[in-house]
């Protein structure tokens, strides 16, 4: 039995957790993986936003963590604790075949990426990727197809359009759903071609990518156009299977939260990217924490 139950050891849920020793609580924080930082492990481009520092890449912000965190919450983290099952409602969860029981638990599971079927990343001697971000010149001249209508894949486009032969934005959407602002400088600029309604269905190449297969949604239709890279910028899932249906959560499975970072059962909340219309940003995920720390804290003390 423990005040406090934290399920994830990522951003939101260490910060979280130092904030609620750093009040005197008891708190175990169940991690799956055996590292903390969660996420942070498969961003390979620098982190800028961030105030104390500037990061080359996700794995050098877990170090930091590891060296921060380390000797505050020692015995506090179970490493290789997945939680499979649980009833919130009843304040417990299971990992590791032992029952962990909170006064309250907080969930900051993250999410985990989608994989398209027809567009491994790395195929095609790395012509298919998922992070452009490490290397933006990298399709110099050639004919690109970015996957995704979100902030993610406009901003992309936007980014290889300078360098690339040009660019094809394919989404399933029929339109953009990014930032307004961002869809007008895509609209703007005509090195960009905006494809709703389509979406990849296939790669043709050797040892190189040589095209790629496009099919309409609606008519069938199919296109095989030149590409020299594929850039897949689609959505990620919320780790949330343990706890549904026990929670109200969106059409994604991601947790609906109030103001406060409460779920829909009492003594339970969520921070981070699990987080129904989260911003999926390193700095976002550290006030989550913050805000879910207080949160508890004054749940905790309420029912004391």
């Amino acid at each position: 039995m423990h005040d406090v139950v934290i399920v994830g050891g990522g951003v939101a849920g260490i910060n979280a957790a130092l904030e609620l020793v750093d009040v005197r609580l008891d708190v175990v924080v169940l991690e799956a993986g055996p590292r903390l930082g969660g996420q942070l492990a498969e961003i390979p481009h620098s982190i800028r936003n961030v105030v104390p520092s500037v990061f080359p890449d996700g794995p050098a912000l877990v170090s930091a963590m590891e060296r921060t965190a380390g000797a505050l919450l020692a015995g506090r983290v179970r490493f290789g604790h997945a939680v499979d099952r649980a009833d919130v409602a009843a304040g417990w969860v299971e990992a590791a075949t032992t029952r962990f029981r909170g006064r309250a638990i907080l969930i900051a599971t993250g999410s985990s990426p989608q994989v398209h079927p027809a567009a491994p990343d790395g195929a095609f001697g790395g012509d298919v990727t998922y992070h452009v971000e490490t290397r933006p010149d990298r399709y110099a001249g050639e004919p690109v197809v970015v996957v995704g209508g979100g902030d993610s894949a406009t901003l992309d486009a936007l980014e290889l359009a300078d360098t690339a032969s040009s660019v094809l934005l394919v989404h399933r959407s029929p339109s953009l759903t990014a930032r307004r602002d961002v869809i007008e400088r895509v609209r703007g600029d005509s090195r960009i071609v905006d494809l709703p309604g389509w979406e990849l269905v296939g790669l043709r190449g050797g040892d190189r990518l040589e095209a790629a297969e496009l099919a309409d949604r609606v008519t069938g239709e199919r296109r095989l156009l030149p590409a020299g890279g594929v850039v897949v910028k689609i959505s990620r899932d919320p780790r949330t299977a343990p706890f549904r249906p026990q929670l109200e959560t969106d059409h994604r499975g991601a947790i609906v939260v109030d103001g406060q970072l409460r779920t829909s059962v009492p003594g339970v909340f969520a921070a981070g990217d699990v987080v129904s219309g989260a911003y999926w940003r390193v700095a976002a995920a550290i006030g989550q924490g913050s805000l879910a720390a207080r949160s508890v804290l004054h749940h905790v003390e309420a029912a004391a």
